[in-house]
């Protein structure tokens, strides 16, 4: 996983598949929850939550 504390990938893996830094990402996502309600993360009917915010970006960037 990319987006956790103690990634499992090293950060040139992170810089190749977003091509950007890991703390550009981060600001990013930070804020567009911020100004967009569609990318904080909600629950559904069912009361499951659903997806992230980074999930949320990063399907938007591709």
């Amino acid at each position: 996983d990319y987006f956790t504390e103690n990634p499992t990938y090293p950060p040139h893996l992170f810089r190749r598949r977003y091509r950007m830094r890991r703390s550009l990402f981060v600001k990013l996502v930070q804020a567009c929850e911020a100004n967009c309600q569609y990318f904080t993360q909600r629950r559904n009917v069912a009361g499951l939550k659903g997806f992230s915010a980074y999930q949320k970006i990063s399907a938007a960037m591709r």
